[in-house]
């Protein structure tokens, strides 16, 4: 982008999402004022029509503008503790998909970085996108030596458009906050610009791709890329390429004669693994993320693509998120209040009044036959959690949680989209009791036990905790 249009673009950027964002405002500071002066709320139905009416503004927005705000609305869709069911919904449906840029400005940018053309770089190179998302996109190449390779490119302007967005964000969230005073909404923006500003740094996500390729690399049926060191830096990343189809193209796992339930078994392995293994783990598991093909041998093959959002959790923080599961899948209700508390989403005091909710949910969870557990899907427990959670005041998510959450809730969805007769409860549980119940999940944990990882990982680990 040209330095005359940098001056124009980010003014005129600012004024835009001022202007969508100012009727949001204006809806809720004349429910608010009605409220402050007369002490008058409107019903449910009308507060739901403003939260749909408003939600869907902000998603035109985001689709429109592309930049951080589709990042921006994605996250706050997890929020499912703080946000209206119809906010959470509606920005569910924000894909990262958008128009590819056109091959000059990319030939550009591969040139600034990697210090020659990219018709000289590599042998060949496909001026053709095959994946576009709001901060890179994907283009397919060979090297010299001969070897298929991804090639992520991140946009040039990228970085000006987020600080753009972030900036307004930022001052518009006091003047929301006054809406919801007892919740920090303060600090769960500086968790999402850590997340969102980490992102855009490719040698990080290069150095997450090395960690969980490592991680992963002894599960059979499992494949994660390898990073390309040579043609790799912070807004260039190049990895081996899988040339694969979606997890959910039917088509293409008829013609390979694979069962969805071979797939949804290797996916299930393959995130029991991360998350309560490793406690390092991919939290964007959509389809797009999910390949499938088979191997050299014949053998069913997933290939887990894009760590640009993953999350390494502190020991100690994992334990706790362990036994909480494994109370959970023991029906533990004091076990499980006991790890919350630990967990440090709701006091000591507050566990107390809200044991009788907790207690309902799980009796309602598993007292459900199997056929009623097989049509539960994510927005409906989604919608069942954030019901208790609207009786319980004082609830404070840890953003490691919701990560969690939110992963679930992809996961939960591609099941139901390979196949929907299959119950992934039921297929998850003995995988996530052998997880659970490993040894080291148990017992005392020293502290030269803490997992160790590289300087560049800590630091991002530091600034999304």
């Amino acid at each position: 982008m040209s330095g005359v249009r940098k001056l124009w673009h980010i003014p005129a950027r600012t004024f835009l999402i001022v202007w969508a964002l100012f009727p949001i405002y204006a809806r809720y500071f004349g429910i608010w004022l009605k409220w402050k002066w007369f002490k008058k709320l409107p019903s449910s139905e009308a507060f739901s029509k403003v939260h749909r009416k408003s939600a869907a503004r902000f998603y035109r927005l985001a689709v429109k503008m592309r930049g951080g705000l589709i990042k921006v609305g994605q996250i706050i869709s997890t929020r499912v503790d703080i946000m209206p069911t119809e906010w959470v919904e509606e920005l569910a449906k924000l894909q990262d998909k958008v128009e590819p840029t056109k091959w000059s400005a990319i030939r550009k940018r591969i040139e600034k970085e990697l210090g020659a053309p990219p018709q000289e770089v590599f042998e060949e190179i496909s001026e053709t996108a095959t994946a576009a998302a709001s901060f890179g996109q994907v283009h397919i190449a060979q090297t010299k030596e001969g070897e298929r390779v991804a090639l992520k490119v991140q946009y040039e302007d990228v970085r000006m458009k987020l600080s753009c967005d972030l900036w307004v964000v930022r001052m518009a969230t006091p003047l929301f906050n006054i809406f919801v005073p007892k919740i920090p909404l303060a600090d769960i923006n500086r968790e999402i610009e850590r997340a969102l500003v980490t992102e855009l740094d490719y040698r990080q996500e290069a150095e997450f791709t090395r960690m969980i390729h490592a991680n992963l690399n002894d599960l059979p049926g499992i494949t994660v890329p390898r990073v390309v060191e040579k043609y790799t830096t912070e807004h260039v990343i190049c990895t081996t390429f899988f040339d694969g189809f979606k997890v959910t193209d039917h088509a293409a796992l008829e013609r390979l004669e694979i069962q969805p339930l071979e797939v949804v078994k290797r996916i299930i392995e393959a995130y029991c693994q991360m998350f309560f293994v490793d406690g390092v783990f991919q939290s964007d598991p959509h389809p797009g993320n999910l390949l499938v093909n088979r191997g050299p041998e014949g053998e069913v093959e997933v290939c887990i693509l894009d760590f640009g959002q993953v999350k390494v959790l502190p020991r100690g923080f994992q334990r706790k998120i362990v036994m909480a599961s494994v109370a959970y899948m023991g029906r533990d209700v004091d076990g499980f209040c006991r790890s919350v508390v630990d967990m440090g989403v709701l006091s000591a005091k507050d566990i107390e009044h809200a044991k009788p909710l907790i207690r309902e949910f799980f009796d309602e969870m598993f007292e459900m036959t199997p056929n009623e557990l097989k049509q539960l899907d994510a927005q409906v427990m989604q919608a069942k959690i954030q019901g208790v959670i609207g009786q319980i005041e004082g609830v404070a998510i840890p953003q490691d949680i919701v990560l969690y959450g939110r992963a679930f809730g992809l996961l939960a969805g591609v099941i139901a989209a390979l196949d929907s007769d299959i119950n992934g409860v039921v297929v998850a549980k003995p995988t996530i009791m052998k997880a659970l119940m490993r040894p080291e999940n148990f017992g005392p944990l020293p502290e030269e036990e803490e997992v160790e990882v590289p300087a560049e990982v800590a630091v991002a680990q530091a600034a999304t905790a």
